[in-house]
């Protein structure tokens, strides 16, 4: 019988899925907040949800691709944040390793700090394919747990330039022709003779910092 006026999210990526979960089920919006714990809060939704405002007045916010030059809006990039205000310890151009996108639209509400379009995972969590290209592990997990029946939660492990270790901790309906679907899809974004191993498990443990990983990659680059 909760029934709060909104809802904010952090510490994880939000969801599509989760965002419409919590949005059904206590009747109210969910605003998003992206920040880290060196320099506090990078951007945050307003009611308008047209993306993230960056608060410009302490804190620069830049998209970079990874020869270090700026992204074009619209184009995703590595995030660094220099902090304007902390006089203590100086962080200048500091890379957060996340990626994500900025925008050069105007919100709606007439706030007219810059947004961050979105964040689209850790720079960690990417996933490569054969020609060296990088996928977001955090957009083919959301893909593969809203469209294959049963599985409650998955982590991807890639081991190997088209090798592909998977976690899933099976839900109801659960059974062989998940598991084909599972690896059709991944085959289908990584190349048709892609290996890929699923592995059943009753958890999938957190990091240190309690936050969970939906992929891991374990190829350089």
């Amino acid at each position: 019988m909760i029934r709060p006026r909104a809802v904010i999210a952090t510490s994880m990526m939000l969801l599509a899925p989760e965002r419409e979960t919590i949005e059904r089920v206590f009747r109210c919006r969910v605003s998003d907040r992206y920040g880290c714990e060196e320099v506090g809060l990078i951007g945050c939704e307003c009611e308008e949800h047209h993306g993230m405002h960056i608060p410009a007045e302490h804190l620069l916010v830049e998209c970079v691709r990874d020869d270090g030059a700026p992204t074009a809006p619209g184009e995703e990039g590595r995030i660094v944040v220099t902090d304007l205000v902390n006089r203590a310890m100086p962080m200048i151009r500091y890379r957060v390793e996340d990626r994500g996108v900025l925008s050069d639209r105007s919100c709606p509400c007439g706030r007219r700090l810059p947004l961050l379009e979105k964040v689209t995972g850790r720079t960690a969590d990417f996933l490569v394919r054969a020609d060296r290209t990088l996928v977001a592990g955090v957009s083919l997990v959301e893909r593969t747990l809203t469209a294959i029946a049963g599985l409650e939660q998955m982590q991807i492990v890639q081991e190997a330039i088209g090798k592909f270790s998977l976690k899933v901790v099976p839900g109801d309906g659960y059974g062989a022709a998940s598991e084909e679907a599972l690896a059709t899809e991944i085959r289908s974004v990584f190349g048709a003779e892609t290996q890929v191993r699923i592995e059943t498990v009753t958890r999938i443990p957190q990091e240190p910092s309690g936050k969970y990983r939906f992929s891991v990659c374990q190829v350089p680059y």
